[in-house]
C-alpha cells in the first residue's frame, strides 16, 4: 500500500490479481491519521474473487 500526501492510495495486495486506486484531494493536517482502509481494500479483493 501507497499513501499520497492528499489523500491518494495504491493498494496491491498480493494473491488477490488485484489493484485498487483511491483518488483524492482534501488536504489532511499531519495530526489526522489516515483512514484505515487496508481491510475494507482486502474485503473488496475477497468478494470479487468470490
Amino acid at each position: 500500500m501507497a499513501s499520497g500526501i492528499h489523500g491518494q492510495r495504491l493498494f496491491v495486495p498480493p494473491g488477490l490479481d488485484l489493484v485498487v486506486t483511491h483518488f483524492a484531494s482534501q488536504v489532511m493536517p499531519p495530526t489526522v491519521p489516515p483512514a484505515p482502509l487496508g481491510q475494507p481494500f482486502l474485503r473488496i479483493g475477497a468478494h470479487l474473487n468470490g
